[in-house]
């Protein structure tokens, strides 16, 4: 780790206080910058890099709202890889821009609650989205001995200690899936406007959603059935003649 300035040193300090006050929350540091999330296997609510020059960046996830006001702030943008998101970065040098920042850690900690239901809605988030997240837990959960978790910040599903069959994950006014299908399926699904390749696992048969209506949710239902069976480990043992 770089050594930090006392003054930096200082504000990494308080920021986390201010995390690890929350209930709940451990940290961890997987690749090499901080992380804290809530809940045994729970969701990052806080990322804090100091291996910047002259300053701590401390990125949080925000709703829309909550970001249109900061990002005015010369200190604060949205974050070059997890903007899409909802995820927003302040590089702060002092106790002034700390002071602003602490706030908005308290509403990534609320927004990133691992099992939310519209109970848990913030002002100005989108029920809908919720609604969506409702309905896709309840096909998945539906298997026998599923675990829901979040091995890279987004919520997934596998069978336990199996393979992942679907990832979803909470964007502002959309959810996104992905699920893996089968050659011909995948050939269909890529032909529909809301669905694309996703990065890094698309060469896998995974494709993606961005689910904004009903019915493009009605559609990828069934997907999750068909990803779960694909995903199933193959059984070894004697070949029978």
């Amino acid at each position: 780790m770089r050594q930090l300035t006392p003054e930096l040193l200082e504000l990494l300090n308080e920021v986390r206080q201010m995390a690890l006050s929350y209930e709940d929350v451990e940290e961890y540091t997987p690749w090499g910058t901080l992380c804290f999330f809530r809940d045994i296997k729970g969701r990052n609510f806080l990322f804090v890099n100091d291996q910047l020059e002259g300053c701590l960046e401390v990125m949080v996830k925000l709703l829309p709202a909550q970001r249109a006001p900061i990002l005015s702030l010369p200190f604060v943008d949205m974050h070059k890889s997890m903007g899409k998101g909802g995820w927003v970065s302040a590089k702060i040098k002092n106790q002034d821009e700390l002071a602003q920042v602490i706030p908005w850690i308290g509403w990534s900690y609320d927004l990133n609650k691992p099992i939310r239901t519209k109970e848990d809605l913030l002002p100005d988030e989108s029920l809908e989205v919720l609604n969506f997240l409702a309905q896709i837990r309840q096909v998945a959960m539906g298997y026998e001995d599923i675990e829901e978790y979040y091995p890279f910040g987004s919520r997934a599903f596998r069978k336990n200690k199996g393979k992942i069959f679907l990832y979803a994950s909470e964007q502002d006014d959309y959810l996104y899936l992905q699920v893996r299908l089968t050659p011909m399926e995948r050939d269909y699904a890529l032909t529909l406007p809301f669905v694309e390749v996703p990065r890094y696992i698309g060469h896998q048969g995974w494709v993606a959603g961005s689910v904004r209506t009903q019915e493009e949710l009605d559609i990828m239902l069934p997907w999750i059935s068909e990803s779960y069976n694909i995903n199933q480990p193959v059984r070894k043992g004697r070949a029978r003649k």
